[in-house]
């Protein structure tokens, strides 16, 4: 910052302009500024109605604007901010995104049916977006599995469903977080972690360093053999991440059907937790293989799950998507679609501190850490989603809700089951669970039918709940198979699907404040949402920043 020593009125000292950012953050751009006798400066925004004001201490670097529009010219007004006065920029500057996706096979069809933003939490919401060809994975072309997983997207939404921020990606996104620096953090089907900046820049990479994928030349590696599903990062800086892990099984059940029956020598994939520091080092993890029953499988077992992301023939035998940590408690919350089932682990000692599940199919030296259910409406989460602490010892998930049963047992067709948000509490003083709240506790209630992923937080500020439908289905259908290598039945995956994002008043489910859908009305795409983080700025959560709606 320029310093003025002769106490004048604050002034340029050259054009303010704009510098493009890169393409695949079309929705950016800098301003690049000289001044003297300025403190601070003041940026005002308008575009096709709506406004914001960003307050920005004066910087010898260009400043990053975020929030544009795809459509529209935007108008820039400047003004400086000094101790001896201010001075207002004698013309205004326009901005006009380009690089923005005009193709529809590349640019999400986002649809709000119901918004009040007075209600609502936060003012955006990021997404990360992928897109899928119709088809059994193991069956698509290479064309088409190049469209479904060489491509992917991060946006932000306003409370009207505009978007107001986008960075495309080379390859498909999971998992998405925001740090406490403002900066993402994401998980790619690479086995990468990325954090990036509102530039769209990256700001650091780390890899599985035993990846099927061999080295990567700049991100930093883990000694793992892969990272997947939704990252997190805890209180200290470091990050929770889930790899899979790959192992050769002796007498495996080769039925989901018929486990006990049909036996194989078989390469699985389980998971362990992992805690490592930026700088790559792992300084904790927890190995399922090493605490849990390698026998118990789950329905989906031998789907071609890892088959396409490097491990061929492999079955999947945990399938964690989500990793939380209570800090109270110092314990680590996993969720296992496949296990159907949440784990608490003692951080400390690596002891299984409880486990919220149907108690089917576990062996005794697990029966004194399965949580007994109290309370009305209560339902166990089948093949659920990504847990987040919503206190000491409570959490809130995504349940998709399917099959409903065991391998042996005969599971509930998929038009029966629905899926929701729910949230638990946990008493692990008389080891019992409480369903505290869900978004679904009958037919009548029930919004969407969501196959796999999705995501669900809790709000404290307005006592709402946001709830992401990743893969929701077709509702006038019950011929939709439940086995991939069933060719009698058209499976899921040969239906159209789409994403819902809903946010609910917690006191009454029925009172919708938020409801938007993300779906290809030809039903030619397979629009999904893996998860997503609601936050109140696009800033960093410091920066000095009026938004304006501009439909208030």
């Amino acid at each position: 910052m320029k310093k003025n020593n002769n106490n004048s009125l604050p002034a340029f000292t050259n054009s303010p302009c704009l510098v493009y950012c890169p393409e695949d953050v079309p929705l950016s751009v800098r301003l690049d500024v000289k001044t003297v006798g300025a403190d601070r400066i003041s940026i005002h925004i308008i575009q096709s109605g709506i406004t914001w004001t960003l307050d920005h201490p004066i910087s010898e670097h260009p400043i990053l604007l975020l929030g544009f529009l795809p459509d529209g010219e935007a108008a820039i007004s400047l003004k400086l901010k000094g101790t001896s006065g201010s001075l207002n920029y004698h013309k205004k500057l326009k901005f006009r995104p380009f690089a923005v996706p005009t193709n529809p096979l590349e640019m999400p069809p986002i649809k709000v049916f119901h918004t009040e933003p007075n209600r609502m939490s936060g003012k955006f919401t990021f997404l990360s977006i992928r897109r899928r060809a119709i088809g059994r994975p193991g069956n698509l072309s290479s064309a088409q599995r190049k469209f479904s997983t060489q491509w992917g997207m991060l946006i932000a939404i306003d409370h009207y469903g505009r978007i107001r921020w986008i960075k495309k990606m080379p390859s498909r996104v999971a998992g998405i977080e925001r740090l406490k620096n403002g900066n993402l953090f994401i998980h790619d089907t690479e086995f990468c972690s990325r954090e990036i900046a509102m530039d769209g820049k990256h700001v650091n990479s780390w890899y599985a360093e035993k990846r099927p994928q061999g080295h990567h030349p700049t991100a930093i590696p883990i000694n793992v053999e892969s990272l997947h599903h939704q990252p997190h990062q805890m209180p200290n800086g470091n990050f929770l991440a889930v790899s899979g892990v790959s192992r050769l099984i002796k007498q495996w059940p080769a039925s989901v059907h018929y486990p006990k029956k049909f036996k194989e020598d078989k390469n699985i994939v389980g998971d362990k937790v992992i805690e490592f520091t930026p700088a790559g080092n792992v300084v904790w993890e927890w190995n399922c293989f090493d605490h849990l029953d390698v026998y118990r499988v789950g329905y989906d077992a031998l789907d071609p799950y890892w088959h396409v992301r490097g491990f061929p023939n492999h079955g999947d035998w945990t399938h964690c998507n989500g990793v939380t940590y209570d800090e109270k408690n110092n314990q680590v919350l996993l969720s296992l679609r496949l296990q159907d089932c949440i784990i608490a682990i003692d951080k400390k000692s690596g002891e299984i501190n409880w486990i919220l599940g149907d108690h089917a199919g576990w062996s005794k030296h697990y029966k004194n850490k399965l949580l007994k259910p109290k309370g009305d409406c209560f339902r166990w989460p089948w093949h659920g989603h990504n847990p987040r602490m919503t206190g000491s010892n409570q959490f809130i998930m995504f349940d998709n809700g399917i099959y409903q049963a065991r391998p042996g047992h005969q599971r509930v067709p998929f038009h029966k089951s629905f899926s929701r948000g729910v949230e638990y509490r946990v008493d692990p003083s008389t080891m019992s669970v409480e369903q505290v709240w869900s978004s679904a506790h009958k037919e009548e209630d029930v919004k969407e039918r969501s196959w796999a992923m999705s995501d669900a937080h809790r709000f404290m500020d307005t006592n709402t709940a946001l709830v992401i439908h990743s893969i929701a289905m077709p509702h006038d259908r019950n011929d939709i198979g439940m086995d991939e290598d069933d060719n009698t039945k058209r499976y899921v995956s040969e239906f159209p699907s789409y994403a819902r994002i809903l946010e609910y008043n917690r006191k009454n489910i029925h009172d919708l404040i938020f409801d938007c859908y993300i779906r290809d009305e030809n039903e030619i795409i397979q629009w999904e949402v893996f998860s997503g983080v609601r936050v109140k700025n696009l800033y960093p959560e410091n920066a000095n920043v009026i938004w304006t709606d501009g439909n208030e």
